[in-house]
């Protein structure tokens, strides 16, 4: 029986402890968060020892879900690897390419496993577009939301838009980034709350990212544009549309949960010591493209 413990209990914590309550094979032994009467909280709907101090449990389980703000990233996930705890880094995985570098260092040092939240990478439809895309050449991303109530605390661009640029660099093949131009704007915080870039890489390919959490609406789309082809993947209703010369189509994606998909992944691969689907590295290197367009996006007289 693998034992886990879910550390931030807020709106995306309770889901990864909802969802391990529910895991075969799995035993959900606590919730850490700072507030504890919260910890307490998601503790009595779905099990386990809450509590104040996330150090307090380490020595109870053997993974761990870290759903905190990112500022606390790399500290908690630094000390879970010093106990040798399995790690899932919700994104994006650190505030700066250092922590993030020292991170997949400590990981690989001591063979544990450290998966980033990336979540998008197990959408259904994603799955579906991947077993019918062809040679793309450019993706078009925008993904928007009314402002939020959390993850404030970073530009939009790693809250939001780093969703997208990593499934892009994964289509391309994490191809080097050959440009960047961006232009963006704060509006309800101090940080970037709308961005919108362009993005050439060196194998040839570009992509077009839009992201914003100052709408009136919620969307979620990327389009993979071929030759004669566009296939238009949808992430909130999970279909996929296909627009050819010779006509229109649609295909339905599987009713599957990501991020049930998600945690079972990663349990798969603490109980086998197998790498995950989202590896460290790629986590790094979405983070630092939407580091590099958030620079862009603040600085435009120099692109």
């Amino acid at each position: 029986m693998l034992k886990v413990a879910v550390i931030g209990a807020g709106y995306l914590g309770r889901h990864h402890a909802r969802i391990y309550s529910t895991m075969e094979g799995v035993e959900l032994a606590a919730i850490a968060d700072t507030d504890e009467a919260r910890a307490r909280e998601v503790a009595a709907a779905y099990g386990g020892q809450a509590c104040r101090d996330y150090k307090d449990i380490l020595g109870m389980v053997n993974a761990v879900s870290i759903v905190t703000p990112t500022a606390t990233h790399y500290q908690i996930a630094a000390d879970c690897f010093a106990q040798n705890k399995d790690v899932l880094l919700e994104k994006p995985i650190c505030l700066d390419l250092h922590e993030a570098d020292r991170l997949v260092k400590m990981a690989a040092e001591k063979m544990l496993v450290l998966q980033a939240g990336h979540v998008e990478r197990f959408n259904p439809v994603l799955e579906e577009a991947y077993q019918r895309l062809g040679q793309t050449t450019f993706i078009e991303a925008e993904r928007v939301s009314p402002f939020p109530a959390r993850s404030t605390d970073v530009d939009v661009t790693l809250d939001m838009m780093i969703h997208d640029i990593d499934i892009v660099l994964h289509t391309f093949g994490c191809p080097d980034v050959k440009s960047v131009k961006a232009a963006g704007a704060s509006i309800l915080t101090d940080k970037l709350d709308t961005v919108k870039a362009w993005v050439d890489f060196t194998s040839g390919h570009s992509a077009f990212f839009s992201a914003s959490r100052v709408c009136a609406h919620k969307k979620r789309v990327m389009k993979f544009v071929e030759k004669n082809r566009i296939f238009t993947a949808d992430f909130m209703s999970k279909k996929l549309f296909l627009k050819t010369p010779g006509g229109d189509f649609e295909f339905e994606s599987p009713a599957t949960e990501p991020l049930k998909e998600e945690l079972a992944d990663f349990i798969k691969c603490v109980g086998g010591r197998t790498a995950p689907r989202v590896s460290p590295e790629e986590a790094r290197g979405a983070l630092d493209l939407a580091l590099r367009i958030s620079d862009a996006a603040r600085r435009p007289d120099q692109q």
